[in-house]
């Protein structure tokens, strides 16, 4: 199991719903590092709704460029480990990958985002130790 942060959740305590961020070549991943810049309202809704309860977004992408575009499957949750407000009502983030995540429904919301069930269960192993490979089996790739 890998070491996490006093601040992250563990796999047991990931949410049951989670609010999600379609955004265009952006991608967060288990234990890499995402800055954003916030300004949409329904965006600043949704930051200002994840502070308020577990600190997580999730990262997916959208499949086109509609208003409500169909999304990709699988996204990744990003734990908001920065948030800093400017003068001219910005919010400045930085998210921390978690684990990643299956859409298995969306669901309804009044505040302007979009919220899905995430299914968690196929990428427990977001959370193990990433092995290093041997370096002294080098036959893989001699000729």
């Amino acid at each position: 199991m890998k070491k996490l942060s006093p601040f992250m959740q563990h796999f047991d305590q990931l949410p049951e719903t989670l609010p999600v961020f379609p955004l265009p070549n952006a991608v967060v991943l288990p234990g890499s590092n995402l800055p954003l810049n916030i300004f949409e309202p329904r965006y600043l809704n949704m930051l200002q709704d994840a502070m308020e309860t577990h600190h997580l977004i999730g990262m997916v992408q959208p499949r086109d460029d509609n208003t409500k575009p169909e999304l990709f499957q699988v996204g990744c949750a990003g734990r908001i480990a920065h948030y800093a407000e400017t003068r001219d009502g910005r919010l400045e983030i930085a998210l921390t990958g978690l684990c990643r995540f299956r859409v298995m429904e969306e669901l309804s919301t009044t505040r302007g985002y979009r919220l899905i069930k995430p299914d968690w269960s196929t990428f427990a192993a977001d959370y193990d130790e990433p092995v290093e490979p041997e370096a002294q089996d080098k036959s893989r790739f001699c000729c």
